[in-house]
This record gives structure tokens, sequence and C-alpha cells, in this order.
């Protein structure tokens, strides 16, 4: 102001040189044959050092600048926001993901390019990610993928013990990742990705593609028995399970597709799960028809004797056969009481069928422990900002002394707040993020007048 004053230049001078040196200059359109686009010339100031070489006035060749008078430095749009971070003042920055890009590869690259931001930072500051959603994803997969070792493990280990053979064994525990390589193939040509949805899918496909192996070992192993040839068994056996597993891979396909065709939500949701299951097994069927049969033709031979684990596993299950074959002899022989049971039992699954949809709950998706809580605060009617403050304060007070914290988060406007907690890693912490929300609700209700 004393500048401005000893050069006899009022507020209003400097307000039009502001007006009439930066502002964006509309020049008119271009069009082509198809389209028309608008121009606009870039004659707006961007940097600090353009302000300050503006002129404000010019009298008999004597220019007085902005720089003249006023001291100009890079600053904030607006200084009525405050952000904290665990309790100390910050910067925020929001990245938001493109709807086409892949949210676990954009964090992947964020978090390399802050280590070149902390080495650039002042000293005594540091950067830190105050929420990463794809911790969440990235954990869900890898337990979805731990399924997927689990259920290959147990699919493994029930082939055997009902095939009794370890070389029986092979040719349906070979269609398994060939089944599912086809899948991804498949995926690939839809233009799918590996997510939860098509991870679960290639999960629940396991117990499924290793169907049409294992009817096509056992229909050759008993060809072999019957004195056939490797070879003359494996045509033979695959020839006569050509109509059985093409109809058994169209049943299956055709339960999920549909889901793939459905619209709106349920569609754009299950869409990539549906073709994913109905891939694989579509894979599986074609892999029973021709790769089954050749393994089978080289691996399986006739075994008149059974040796070692194979005669303990036949043994056990021959005794569960006779003693199951005898109770259902005696189960049979009593019709009237077996078509009572059947008949109640029936009715019985008819009514909880009917009754079920009234009284369970419903949802679209499952409650998931994302490990985040976020909450606004509203102040009352009026409140300046530093009113918003000791509010948004005593709410970022709830939000630390809760014992699984591991960091908290709050922007602050004059009229809301906007925070949260960011809770320990799951593996660290016994209680879910569900049982903190009613502990949270009633603390920030009993501070008064916050909302």
């Amino acid at each position: 102001p004393d500048r401005m004053a000893a050069l006899n230049i009022s507020p209003a001078q400097v307000r039009s040189a502001l007006s009439r040196n930066n502002y964006l200059a509309a020049i008119g359109s271009t069009k082509g044959s198809l389209l028309q686009v608008n121009l606009t010339a870039n004659t707006d100031l961007h940097t600090a050092e353009d302000f300050k070489k503006l002129v404000v006035r010019e009298d008999k060749g004597n220019l007085v600048r902005l720089s003249d008078i006023a001291d100009v430095v890079l600053g904030a749009e607006d200084y009525n926001t405050e952000v904290r971070f665990s309790g100390e003042k910050a910067v925020f920055m929001g990245i938001w993901v493109l709807p086409n890009a892949n949210s676990v590869d954009v964090i992947k690259r964020v978090r390399a390019e802050m280590d070149q931001i902390q080495k650039e930072l002042p000293t005594g500051m540091t950067g830190q990610i105050a929420y990463d959603s794809t911790a969440y994803i990235n954990d869900a997969i890898h337990e979805v993928v731990k399924t997927l070792i689990d259920t290959l493990l147990i699919v493994m280990v029930v082939i055997f013990l009902f095939l009794g053979s370890f070389r029986s064994v092979i040719v349906p525990v070979v269609a398994i990742p060939i089944s599912l390589i086809g899948a991804l193939f498949l995926m690939q040509a839809f233009g799918f990705t590996l997510n939860l949805l098509t991870l679960l899918a290639i999960v629940l496909s396991v117990g499924l593609v290793v169907d049409d192996a294992i009817v096509v070992v056992e229909n050759v192993e008993r060809h072999i028995r019957e004195g056939m040839s490797r070879m003359n068994a494996a045509l033979t056996g695959a020839r006569e399970l050509v109509g059985p597993i093409i109809a058994m891979t169209i049943t299956l396909a055709a339960v999920y597709t549909p889901i793939a065709l459905q619209g709106g939500l349920t569609g754009a949701l299950f869409r990539e799960f549906a073709l994913t299951l109905a891939g694989a097994v579509f894979i599986s069927g074609v892999v029973a028809l021709t790769l089954s049969p050749m393994m089978s033709a080289h691996l399986l031979r006739a075994e008149h004797v059974d040796k070692g684990f194979t005669a303990i596993v036949n043994r056990t299950f021959d005794r569960f056969r006779d003693w199951y074959g005898a109770h259902l002899d005696r189960t049979l022989a009593a019709r009237p009481a077996v078509y009572v049971v059947w008949g109640g039992i029936s009715a019985l699954a008819i009514i909880m069928a009917l009754l079920i949809p009234t009284f369970a709950s419903k949802e679209l998706a499952p409650t998931e422990d994302q490990g985040v809580i976020f909450g606004i605060v509203t102040a009352p009617a009026n409140a300046t900002i530093d009113d918003t403050i000791r509010y948004a304060d005593a709410a970022g007070k709830v939000f630390k002394d809760i014992p699984d914290t591991r960091f908290t988060f709050q922007i602050t406007n004059p009229d809301q707040g906007f925070g949260g907690m960011v809770l320990k890693p799951w593996g660290t912490r016994k209680t879910p993020t569900k049982n903190y929300l009613p502990i949270v609700q009633q603390q920030l209700g009993a501070i008064p007048g916050i909302q």
C-alpha cells in the first residue's frame, strides 16, 4: 500500500491492468466438411515472472510494473482450506484413475514417482500416500490366487483317491492348466483383465474342467481292462464319448453364458465372470476330445492286481461300497417310508425357497473390509474456517484414538470438513472395520455442534 500511495496508483488501476492483460481471447472458429472447431488464443499469464512484468501504468515513457508496487509470488487460490495428515499441516493432492486405466498399474507408477518427489521436497517435509485403494485389491487378488492353489491341490488329491492310480491322475491334472491357459487366451481375445471376478471364475472352473477328462480316462481304462490295446482303447473310448462330452460342455456353458447377456448393472459386473467360466468349460471339452485320449493311450496300462497305496484305496472304497449298498437295499425295501420322507423334504425345500426371500437381507454386494473410514463434518451455518477447524480437530481426535488407526487425514473448508482414518493392515489387527463404525459414530455424535 505504501508503494502504491507513493506512485499514486489505486487498487482499481491494478484490477483494470490485470483484466486487460490476463484473459483468454476467443478468435472465432474453423470449419471443415465434417466438423467445426472453436479457436481460443492462449493470451493469459502463466508464471509469477509474467505477472511481475505486467504494466500497471505508463506515464510519459515511465512504466510502473506490478513488481514495483507488489510482491508477486506463487500461492494458493484459496486460503480458506486447511489440510492435516495425522495432526500435521499438509498439502493434499488427489489422483483419480481414468475409466479405461488399470488402477494397480497407475498406483505402481505413482509410488515410483513418489521416491523422486521426496528427493525434491524441502528439508523437513515428507510425502506420503494417505489412502491407496489398490491395497485392498492386491490383497483380495492374493487371497484368490492362494485359493486357486489350494483348489488345485484338493482336486488332485480327490482325483487320485477315486481313480486309484498315479498314471490315471496325470491325465486330468494336465487338463487343468491347459484349460485354464486356454481360458486366459479367450480372456485376452475378449479384452478382459485379471481381476477379482475373472480370478473367481478361474477358481470355480477348476472343478468343472476335470470332469470331461475323468470320464475319458475311466472309459479308456475300462476298454484296456477288457483286453484292447491302449491305442484302440483310446480311439474307441473317445469316439463313444464325443456326444456326451459335447452335450456336457454345451450344457455347462449354456448355464453361465446368459449372465453375460444381461443388461444393466448385473451384466456389467458379471459379464467377464460368466464368459471366462464358459470359456474354460469350452476349452476343457476340446482338451477331453483331443489331448486326454492321446495321453491315455501312452500312460494307461492294464493292471490286473492292485499294489501298494492303490490297493489300500481300492479296498477302502470297496468296503464303503458294500456298506452303502447294503443300507441302500434295506432303505429301498421300505418304499412307502421313502416316499413319505422324500415328499416331506421336497415340501420343506419349496416352503423354504418361498420364505427365505421374505426375511433374508438383500444387498448388491457383501460388506467388505477395505481398512478405511471416511466422514463428513458439517459445521453450523455462517461458521468461519477457524470455527470449522475446531470441530474438525475434535473429529480427528476421535479417529486418532481408535486403537488400530494407522494414520488420519482431514480437509477442512469453512462450511464443512472431510476426513477419515486408515486402519492398520488386515494381518496386524483382529477387529474388522465395520465394528469400529458404530463406535466412531457414537463419539462423533457426542461432540456439541457437530453434524
